[in-house]
C-alpha cells in the first residue's frame, strides 16, 4: 500500500518539476516511463538548471537506455550533500535494476533526488538547522531503510539535531507546532488528522485557516481542506490525496515530500532559531570545562604514574584512572563530533580532542607498562594479550577501492593468525599462575590477575569469531571488487561507438577480459567460498542483526549480479552487431556507387540497351533500402563525429539515386506485368478453390458427431474468417484485372471479366449459406459434446469395472483391497446405469434437434444411433459379467475362507513350536512344556490344510495354482522338518535334565565329603562314619548319579551319530570316576581313626555298675513289706529307679549302636569279645527291669486306693468350682448393649457347660471303673466323695434354672427388635412415600394422593397399637437396670414418631379434602 501511494506522490512531484521544462513532459507509468532515462535525465535538467548528454530516438536499444541511466547516477553521485559536504551515495541503486524497472530501486532514487534537491536544499537554507552535525550525509542515512544514530546527549535543549529528516521536522515543531500548541512527533500519524496541515498554512498565511473549525471536523475534510488551500492559495502542487493520508500508517517519504514544499512560502526563516547563538556559547562553555578536567586528569594520571610504589598500589591507582576515563569517554565523543557540513572541527573541539587523545594514549601506555613489570612470563604474557586485544578491536579502514580494502583485510587476517596461533600455549601457562597465584613464589597482585583472566577469556571467546569475521570481509570486498570492475568495464563498452577498427578493438577487450580470464568462472568460485565464509560465520556469531545484514548482503549483491551479468553478456552481441552493420553498409555503398556511375552513363544509351540493364532495378532498390537502414543504425550508435561523416555520404548517394530513379523508374514496369499476371492467376485459382470447398460443406452429407460437428464448425469459422479476406483480395484483383485488361486484348479481358463475375456469385452464395449453418452447428455441438462426454464417461466406467474385476479375481477376498475395489465395483455400477439414462437422453435430445432444422438436412444420424445401440449393448454384458463374477466370488469365498483359516491354524503350530524348539531357558522347565506340546502335535491340522488347499485349487486359475502350491510345500516341509526335529530336540532336553541333575548330586557328594572331612576333630569318626555309610548308601546320590549316567548314555545313544551331544557321557563317567575316588578316600581316614573305644569302654563300666547297686536295693524292697509308714520312702526309691532305667536303656542302647559301629572297623576277636560282653551285661540289665515291675506293682496295689481319693476329690472340686464360675458369667448376659452380643455370650456359656458336663461323665465313668476293680473305697474317704457329688447336684439344678431364664429373657429380646423394627421401617417408607405424594404435578393427580393418604392413615392407626405393645414389651423384660431402661426409651421414642405421623396423615387429609 505504501508503495502505491509513493508512487502517485513521486509521481506527481516529478510532473510538477517536468511541466517547466520545453518542452513539458508528462511522466504516466513511473516504473516504466524511467526504463529509459530520458525523463529522468530531463528531471535532472530541470533540477539542476545543467545540461546532460541524453540517447534519443525511435531505434533506442537497452544498451542505451543503460547507458543514459548511467549517465544520470554519475551525475547525482558528483553531486556534494548540503550537510556534510561529500559525494552523494546509491547504495544499492544501479543501471540495469533502473532499466529494468524495479519498483523498490526506481522509488528509492527518486526519493534520492527529492531528498537532495529539494528537502537538504531548503531545509539547509534555515539558520536554525546551521549547526546539524551528522557523520554521515542524509541520503546515506534515510536510503540506507532509514535508521540513524541514537538521540544525542548534549546539554542542549533547543537545538535541533540530526540529518535533513530531523531538520524538517524540527522546523515543523519550532514554527507551525509551536506556535499553535500541537505535538508532530514524526511524520506518519502526527499527519492523518490534517490538523498539522494546517499548523503549517497558518503559520504561514495566518488568516487562511480557522484553527477552531479545524479541530471539529473529520479526517477526511480537514485532508481535503487543506490541500486544497495549499493548492489554490499558495500555489504548491497537490501531490497527496485524503485517503493517502487517513490510514494507521501513512507514508512518511510522501509526506515530507508534500511538507517540504512549504518551506518556499515560509515569510521569515530567520526568526524561527534566535536561541542559536545562546546554544553556540553554551556549547563553547561546557567544551572549556571538559578540557580543563581533561587537563587536570592527565596531571594526576601522570602524578601517578611516576609514583614510587608496590605493583599493588600501582595498579590499584591504574584502575581508579581507567573508571575515570570510562564514565566520561562517551561524553566527550560525543562533544567532540563535527558540528559544521564540511565535518571540520570547531578550534574549542579540536583543542579538547587533542588533548582526550593524550590521556588515552598515556593511559594504555601505563597499562601496558604495568603488565610488562609482571615478572616473566606474566610480563610477556601480558605483552602478548594488548597486541591481541588490539588486534580484536581494531577497526577495519574503507578504503575507496575494494580491492585496496580487500588487500588490507588480508595482510592483517595473516597477522591476526600468526598473533593469535599461540593462545593456547600462553592461556596454558598463564592458568598454572592463575592457579597459584604467583610466579615463581613471586606474589601477583589479584586484580590485576583477575582483570588479565577477563581478558584472555574475552581473547580466547572472541578470536575464532573475529578470524571469520575478517575472512568473510576480505571476500565480501573481493566479490565488490568484481562487481565494481565489471560495472565499470561494462560502461566502457557502452558508449558511443567510432570506427569498425575501434568496434573491434572493444569487442577484443571484451573477449580479453570476459573469456580469455574466465571473469565469470572467477566471479562464480568467488561467490560461492563467501557464500560458505558467511554461513559459517552467521553460525559461530549468533546475532540474529548480524544474520540479517550478511544474508541481505547476499541478496543484494545476487541480484545486482543476475542484472550485471545480463548486461555484460549482451555487449558481445551488440558490438558484434555494430561490426556488422559496417561489414553491411560498407559493402552496399560500394557496390551501389559502382552501379550508379554505370547507371548514369547509360541514360545516354538506346531505349532497348536501357530496358535491357534497368531490368534488375528493383535489386538495387533492395541494395539500396540495406545501405540506408545500417547507415542509420550506426549513426545512432556512433559518435557524433562518426555520425556527421555517415550523414553526409548518405546524403550525397540519396542524391544521385533519387535523380537517377526519377528517370528509370519506368522500366521497372516490364517485370511489374508478369508479377500482376501471376498474382491475378493465383488469386483466382484460390478464390475458385475457396468457394468450391464452401459449397462441399453446404452441401455434401456427413454423419452426426461431435467430432464432425467440431470439425465443421471450425471450417465454417475458417471460411467467415476467409470471406473478408477473399472479398479483398477479389477486390484486389479486380484491380488488378483492370490495370492488366488496360494494356491486353479484347477477347483476353472479355474471359477475365467473365471469371470475375462468377467468382463474384459464388462468394455471394457463400456468405448467404456460412452463417446459419454455422449458428446451428454451435448449438448442435453443446448437447454433442455432452453426449461424447457421457458415451466416453459410459466407456471408462465400463473399463474401471473390467479392470476392478479382473483385480478382485486376482485379490484375496479377506484383504482390505478386495473389499474396497467391492465398494468402488458397486459405486461404478451405480454410476455406470446414472450415465446410460444421460445418454439416452441427449441422443433424443440431437435427433430431435437435427429432425427439426431446415439446414441441417444433411446432416446423417445413422452412425449416431448405431452408437447408441452399442452403448446398450455394452450395458447389458456389464451386468452379465458382474453378476457372473459376483456368484464365483460367493464360491470362491467359502473355500478362501476355509483354506485361510487352516492356513493360519498350520503357521500358528508351527510357529509355536520353532519358536519352542529355539527357546533357551532351564531345562528342567522346558523338557515338560516341549513334551506336552510336541506330543499334542496333531496330523489333522496339516490333513485340514492340505484337502482346503485341493479344493481351492480346483477353482483357482493356472497362474495361481504354483504360487498357492509353492505355499503348500513350504508349510507341509516345515511339518516334516518339525516331527524330525522335535524327537532330538526333546532327547537334548532330556539329556540336559540328567546331565543337570548328575552333576548336581556329584556336587552334593562332593559337599558332603568336605563336610565329613570338616567334622571328624569335632564330632569324631564315629557319627561320621555313620553318616557316611548313611548318605553313601544303595538310595543315595553316590548311586543315583551312577542310574543318571546309565539313563545319559541309554538317551545318548539315540541320537545321530555326529551329533556332539553324545560326547556328554564320557565327561560325566570322569565326574564319576574322580568322586568314587574321593569316596573311598574319605572312608579310609574315617575308619583309621583310632579314638573309638575310649567313650564307649567308659558308659559301658558305668552301666554295669549301676545295674549291680539297683539290683541289690530293689531286692531289699521286695523281702521288706510295705507299709504305709514305708510307702513313700519306697515309691520314691522305685520312682528313681525307673526314671534312671529309661536312661540306662539310652546307655544300653547306644552301647550296642555303638558296637555295631566299631564291629565294622575293627578286628573280628574284638568284636567277639565285646559282642559278649555287653549280651552279658543286657541280660543282667533285663533282669533288673524285671525285678523292678515286682516291686512297682507292690507299691501300685498298695497306693492305688489312697491315690484314687484324693484325685476324685481334686476333680470334684474343680467341677464345684466352675459351674460356679460360670453361673455367675451367665448373670452378665442380661447386662450387656445389645441382643446380638448377649445371644454370643449365651452361646459361649453353653459350650462352657458342655464341657463341665463332659468333665462330670468322664469322672463318674472313671468311680465306676474303678470300684468294679478294686471293690471300691470304704470309710470315710467314701462318705466324703459323696457329700461332694451331693454338692456338685445342687449347683448343676440352679445352673439349669439361670440357663432357662436367660434363654426366655433373649427371645422376649428378640421379639422386642424385631418389633421394633417393623415400626421403624414403616415409618422410614412413610416418609419418604409421603414426600413423593405430597410433590403431586397436577389438580388430575389430586382424588388419587388422598385415597393414598387415608390408606396411610389406616396402616399408620396400626402400627400405633404395635408401638403401645413396644412400650409395654419393654417394661416387662427382666434386663439389667441400665438395658432396661434404653429400651423403655427407644419404645416411647417410636411411640412419639407413630403419634407425629399420624397428626401429620390426619392434617393433610383434611387439607387436601378443604
Amino acid at each position: 500500500e505504501q508503495e502505491i501511494v509513493q508512487k502517485r506522490t513521486f509521481t506527481k512531484w516529478i510532473n510538477s518539476h517536468l511541466a517547466k521544462r520545453k518542452p513539458p513532459m508528462v511522466v504516466d507509468d513511473l516504473f516504466e516511463d524511467m526504463k529509459d532515462g530520458v525523463k529522468l535525465l530531463a528531471l535532472l535538467e530541470v533540477l539542476s538548471g545543467q545540461k546532460l548528454p541524453c540517447e534519443q530516438g525511435h531505434r533506442m536499444k537497452r544498451i542505451h537506455a543503460v547507458a543514459n541511466i548511467g549517465t544520470a547516477l554519475k551525475f547525482l553521485e558528483g553531486r556534494k550533500s548540503m550537510y556534510r559536504g561529500s559525494p552523494i551515495k546509491l547504495v544499492n541503486i544501479n543501471s540495469t535494476d533502473i532499466a529494468d524497472g524495479r519498483p523498490s530501486i526506481v522509488l528509492g532514487l527518486v526519493w534520492t533526488i527529492i531528498l537532495y534537491f529539494q528537502i537538504e536544499e531548503l531545509t539547509s537554507n534555515l539558520p536554525q538547522l546551521q549547526s546539524l552535525s551528522s557523520s554521515a550525509s542524509s541520503v546515506d542515512s534515510i536510503v540506507s531503510s532509514e535508521t540513524a544514530s541514537p538521540p544525542s546527549k548534549r546539554k542542549v535543549a533547543t537545538k535541533i539535531q540530526g540529518n535533513a529528516k530531523k531538520a524538517l521536522l524540527k522546523w515543523v515543531q519550532y514554527t507551525a507546532g509551536k506556535q499553535i500548541g500541537i505535538e508532530v512527533k514524526d511524520f506518519g500519524r502526527s499527519w492523518r488528522s490534517g490538523v498539522a496541515f494546517h499548523s503549517v498554512i497558518h503559520a504561514i498565511r495566518p488568516e487562511l485557516v480557522d484553527l477552531e473549525k479545524v479541530k471539529g471536523r473529520s479526517n477526511r475534510e480537514n485532508l481535503e481542506d487543506a490541500f486544497t488551500i495549499a493548492e489554490t492559495q499558495l500555489g504548491i502542487p497537490r501531490l497527496l490525496d485524503p485517503e493517502d493520508v487517513d490510514v494507521d500508517k501513512p507514508d512518511e517519504k510522501s509526506i515530507m515530500t508534500y511538507v517540504a514544499q512549504f518551506l518556499k512560502h515560509y515569510p521569515d526563516v530567520h526568526n524561527a532559531g534566535s536561541d542559536g547563538l545562546e546554544n553556540d556559547r553554551e556549547d563553547r562553555l561546557i567544551l572549556k570545562e571538559m578540557k580543563v578536567w581533561i587537563e587536570q586528569f592527565e596531571r594526576d594520571l601522570t602524578r601517578a604514574q611516576m609514583t614510587e610504589s608496590n605493583l599493588q598500589d600501582k595498579y590499584q591507582s591504574f584502575k581508579h584512572f581507567r573508571v575515570q576515563y570510562e564514565i566520561k569517554r562517551k561524553q566527550i565523543e560525543h562533544l567532540i563530533q563535527p558540528l559544521h557540513r564540511d565535518g571540520k572541527l570547531s578550534l574549542d573541539q579540536a583543542l579538547v580532542k587533542q588533548s582526550w587523545d593524550r590521556v588515552s594514549s598515556r593511559l594504555f601506555d601505563w597499562h601496558i607498562q604495568l603488565d610488562k613489570s609482571l615478572p616473566a612470563p606474566l610480563g610477556t604474557i601480558g605483552a602478548w594479550l594488548y597486541r591481541a586485544e588490539v588486534a580484536l578491536r581494531e577497526e577495519i579502514t574503507i578504503q575507496q577501492v575494494h580491492e585496496e580494502t580487500a588487500n588490507t583485510i588480508q595482510r592483517k587476517l595473516e597477522q591476526h593468525k600468526d598473533l593469535l596461533q599461540n593462545t593456547d600455549a600462553h592461556k596454558r601457562a598463564f592458568h598454572e599462575i592463575y592457579r597459584t597465584r604467583s610466579v615463581n613464589g613471586i606474589p601477583v597482585p589479584p586484580d590485576q590477575l583477575e582483570d588479565m583472566a577477563e581478558r584472555f577469556h574475552f581473547v580466547s571467546s572472541t578470536s575464532e569469531l573475529h578470524l571469520m569475521k575478517m575472512e568473510f570481509l576480505e571476500l565480501k570486498y573481493r566479490l565488490l571488487s568484481l562487481l565494481v570492475l565489471a560495472e565499470s568495464k561494462l560502461k566502457s563498452w557502452i558508449i558511443k561507438y567510432g570506427r569498425r577498427e575501434s568496434v573491434e578493438l572493444l569487442l577484443q577487450n571484451y573477449i580479453s577480459f570476459i573469456e580469455n580470464s574466465k571473469f565469470f568462472e572467477q566471479y562464480e568460485v568467488t561467490y560461492q567460498i563467501l557464500k560458505q565464509t558467511a554461513e559459517m560465520y552467521v553460525k559461530a556469531d549468533g546475532s540474529v542483526e548480524e544474520a540479517e545484514n550478511v544474508m541481505k548482503f547476499m541478496n543484494e549483491t545476487t541480484a545486482q549480479w543476475r542484472n550485471l551479468s545480463v548486461e555484460v553478456r549482451s555487449v558481445r552481441s551488440m558490438l558484434e552487431e555494430v561490426i556488422s552493420n559496417w561489414d553491411r553498409y560498407g559493402n552496399t555503398v560500394a557496390s551501389l556507387q559502382a552501379w550508379l556511375e554505370d547507371a548514369e552513363k547509360m541514360l545516354s544509351q538506346s531505349e532497348t540497351a536501357k530496358k535491357d540493364f534497368f531490368r534488375n532495378l528493383p535489386h538495387w532498390i533492395q541494395q539500396h533500402t540495406a545501405m540506408n537502414d545500417a547507415g542509420n543504425f550506426l549513426i545512432e550508435t556512433c559518435d557524433e563525429m562518426v555520425s556527421r561523416d555517415l550523414k553526409q555520404q548518405l546524403l550525397l548517394l540519396n542524391g544521385r539515386w533519387r535523380e537517377l530513379f526519377m528517370e528509370v523508374k519506368q522500366y521497372a514496369r516490364a517485370d511489374e506485368m508478369d508479377r500482376m499476371k501471376k498474382e491475378y492467376t493465383d488469386c483466382v485459382t484460390t478464390l475458385s478453390v475457396f468457394t468450391t470447398e464452401a459449397h462441399k460443406k453446404f452441401s455434401e452429407p456427413f454423419d452426426v458427431s461431435f467430432i464432425n460437428i467440431k470439425l465443421l464448425i471450425q471450417d465454417l469459422e475458417d471460411i467467415e474468417q476467409r470471406v473478408p479476406v477473399m472479398d479483398a483480395q477479389y477486390k484486389m484483383i479486380t484491380k488488378t484485372a483492370h490495370l492488366i485488361a488496360n494494356e491486353s486484348p479484347q477477347e483476353e479481358a472479355s474471359e477475365m471479366f467473365a471469371t470475375m463475375s462468377r467468382l463474384k456469385e459464388q462468394l455471394a452464395k457463400v456468405k448467404e449459406c456460412y452463417s446459419p449453418l454455422l449458428y446451428e452447428s454451435q448449438q448442435l455441438v453443446v448437447p454433442l459434446e455432452e453426449l461424447e462426454k457421457q458415451i466416453t464417461s459410459f466407456y471408462d466406467l465400463l473399463g474401471k469395472i473390467n479392470d476392478i474385476i479382473t483385480v478382485l479375481e486376482r485379490e484375496a477376498q479377506s484383504s482390505a483391497l478386495f473389499k474396497q475395489k467391492h465398494q468402488e465395483l458397486l459405486a461404478c455400477q451405480e454410476t455406470c446405469k446414472k450415465t446410460l439414462g444421460l445418454v439416452e437422453k441427449g441422443s433424443q435430445t440431437i435427433q430431435k434437434f437435427v429432425t427439426l432444422s431446415n439446414v441441417l438436412k444433411h446432416f446423417d444420424q445413422t452412425k449416431l444411433q448405431r452408437q447408441i445401440a452399442d452403448v446398450h449393448v455394452a450395458f447389458q454384458n456389464m451386468v452379465k459379467k458382474t453378476g457372473d463374477w459376483k456368484k464365483h466370488v460367493e464360491t470362491n469365498s467359502r473355500l478362501m475362507k476355509k483354506f485361510e483359516e487352516s492356513r493360519a491354524e498350520l503357521e500358528k503350530v508351527l510357529r509355536v513350536a520353532q519358536e519352542g524348539l529355539e527357546e533357551k531357558g532351564d531345562p528342567e522347565e522346558l523338557l515338560p512344556k516341549h513334551t506336552e506340546f510336541f506330543s499334542q502335535l496333531d496330523q489333522r491340522v496339516l490333513n485340514a490344510f492340505l484337502k482346503a488347499c485341493d479344493e481351492l485349487t480346483d477353482i483357482l486359475p493356472e497362474q495361481e495354482q504354483q504360487g498357492l502350491q509353492e505355499a503348500v510345500r513350504k508349510l507341509h516341509k516345515q511339518w516334516k522338518d518339525l516331527q524330525g526335529e522335535a524327537p532330538y530336540h526333546l532327547l537334548h532336553l532330556k539329556i540336559a535334565v540328567e546331565k543337570k541333575r548328575f552333576l548336581a548330586s556329584v556336587e552334593e557328594c562332593k559337599a558332603e565329603l568336605e563336610r565329613e572331612t570338616k567334622l571328624v576333630p569335632q564330632e569324631g569318626s564315629e557319627n561320621i562314619i555313620k553318616e557316611h555309610r548313611i548318605f553313601f548308601s544303595d538310595k543315595g546320590p553316590h548311586h543315583l548319579c551312577e542310574k543318571r549316567l546309565q539313563l545319559i548314555e541309554e538317551l545318548c545313544g539315540k541320537l545321530p551319530v555326529r551329533d556332539p551331544v553324545r560326547e556328554t557321557p564320557v565327561t560325566c563317567h570322569t565326574a564319576l570316576k574322580e568322586l568314587r575316588a574321593a569316596i573311598d578316600c574319605t572312608y579310609a581316614k574315617l575308619v583309621d581313626d583310632p579314638d573309638k573305644w575310649k567313650d564307649y569302654a567308659s558308659r559301658f563300666s558305668e552301666l554295669s555298675s549301676w545295674i549291680a547297686a539297683k539290683e541289690t536295693q530293689l531286692k531289699a524292697f521286695k523281702d521288706k513289706a510295705i507299709e504305709t509308714t514305708n510307702y513313700s520312702e519306697v515309691k520314691h526309691a522305685s520312682d528313681e529307679i525307673r526314671n534312671d532305667v529309661a536312661k540306662k536303656g539310652e546307655t544300653l542302647s547306644w552301647l550296642k549302636s555303638r558296637l555295631k559301629i566299631l564291629i565294622e572297623v575293627s578286628s573280628e576277636t574284638e568284636a567277639q569279645k565285646q559282642g559278649d560282653e555287653l549280651a552279658k551285661l543286657s541280660s543282667s540289665f533285663k533282669a533288673l527291669v524285671a525285678l523292678l515291675s515286682e516291686v512297682e506293682k507292690m507299691l501300685s496295689n498298695f497306693g492305688d486306693c489312697v491315690q484314687y481319693k484324693e484325685i476324685v476329690k481334686s476333680s470334684l472340686e474343680e467341677l464345684i468350682s466352675g459351674s460356679q464360675e460360670v453361673q455367675e458369667q451367665a448373670e452378665k448376659i442380661l447386662d450387656t448393649e445389645n441382643l446380638f452380643e448377649a445371644q454370643q455370650l449365651l452361646l459361649h456359656h453353653q459350650q462352657k457347660m458342655k464341657m463341665i458336663s463332659a468333665k462330670k461323665r468322664d469322672l463318674q465313668q472313671q468311680m465306676a471303673q474303678t470300684q468294679q476293680t478294686e471293690g471300691g473305697l470304704a470309710g470315710p474317704g467314701r462318705e466324703e466323695l459323696q457329700k461332694l457329688e451331693s454338692t456338685l447336684a445342687s449347683v448343676e439344678q440352679g445352673r439349669e434354672r439361670q440357663e432357662r431364664r436367660i434363654q426366655v429373657t433373649l427371645r422376649k429380646w428378640e421379639r422386642f427388635e424385631t418389633n421394633k423394627e417393623t415400626v421403624v421401617r414403616y415409618l422410614f417408607q412413610t416418609g419418604s412415600s409421603h414426600e413423593r405424594f405430597l410433590s403431586f404435578s397436577s389438580l388430575e393427580s389430586l382424588s388419587s394422593e388422598l385415597q393414598q393418604t387415608k390408606e396411610f392413615s389406616k396402616r399408620t392407626e396400626s402400627i400405633a397399637i404395635q408401638a403401645e405393645n413396644l412400650v409395654k414389651e419393654a417394661s416387662e423384660i427382666p434386663l439389667g437396670p441400665k438395658n432396661k431402661q434404653l429400651l423403655q426409651q427407644q419404645a416411647a421414642s417410636i411411640k412419639e414418631q407413630v403419634k407425629k405421623l399420624e397428626d401429620t396423615l390426619e392434617e393433610e387429609y383434611v387439607l387436601h379434602q378443604s
